[in-house]
């Protein structure tokens, strides 16, 4: 095979991978279902739909399901013993997660993020559902602040409606997101390249490394 026949396929193949990635950014995709994560009962049902729906594919997933009756107490022994190992292992995703909250710029960034991605997506229904505890009452009470300050302005421009849950009582993190939207990928390229290449951002993922790193 000559020289100029190796280029020609080669640039062939760029081409054709050049516009598979224009197609991937260009058209739309349309997210229809339920998330749902933490407590017992974890689970994914949802609906990706590509061309404008005629291209489609459910994506489902769900805790199995529990006997009932003799393996209560099992599940309940099983249940201290993750909590006194997560007490012995220090701060949890959730205190790690305030701890990159209260970066300083990052709140903001991440504020002014969210409300660009969601200009570059068509909501046309959204519920989130959070609830939250710290070790520290204190400190839950300033995560949900935190998480209301981002989520709160968002339900005047959009459709989305949020509830976030403070627990006093225990450490925990769960939520879950149902609803239906159209994504433009596209759109959320050049909001996502400045929230991922600014400082604050940067402070924050090296926040969030040490804190991983002092729970080992």
């Amino acid at each position: 095979m000559t020289l100029p026949a190796i280029l020609g396929s080669a640039l062939l193949i760029l081409l054709l991978l050049f516009i598979l990635l224009a197609l991937l950014l260009l058209v739309p995709i349309d997210l229809e279902g339920r998330v749902s994560r933490g407590g017992d009962s974890p689970e994914t049902r949802m609906r990706i739909g590509w061309l404008f729906s005629r291209l489609h594919k459910d994506v489902s997933g769900a805790a199995s399901e529990r006997e009932p009756s003799e393996k209560g107490e099992e599940r309940a022994s099983k249940k201290d013993e993750k909590k006194e190992k997560k007490e012995r292992e220090g701060p949890g995703s959730s205190r790690i997660a305030l701890e990159v909250l209260r970066t300083e710029g990052f709140l903001g960034n991440l504020a002014h993020l969210l409300r660009d991605l969601f200009r570059a997506v068509r909501v046309q229904s959204l519920w989130i559902d959070i609830r939250l505890g710290l070790s520290d009452p204190a400190d839950t009470a300033e995560a949900v602040g935190l998480l209301m300050a981002i989520l709160i302005p968002l339900e005047a421009l959009t459709p989305l409606r949020a509830r976030i849950a403070p627990t006093f009582s225990e450490e925990m993190l769960e939520g879950s997101a149902e609803g239906m939207l159209r994504i433009w990928p596209i759109k959320t390229v050049p909001p996502l390249a400045l929230f991922l290449l600014s400082p604050p951002t940067w402070r924050a993922g090296w926040k969030a490394i040490r804190a991983r790193r002092g729970k080992r």
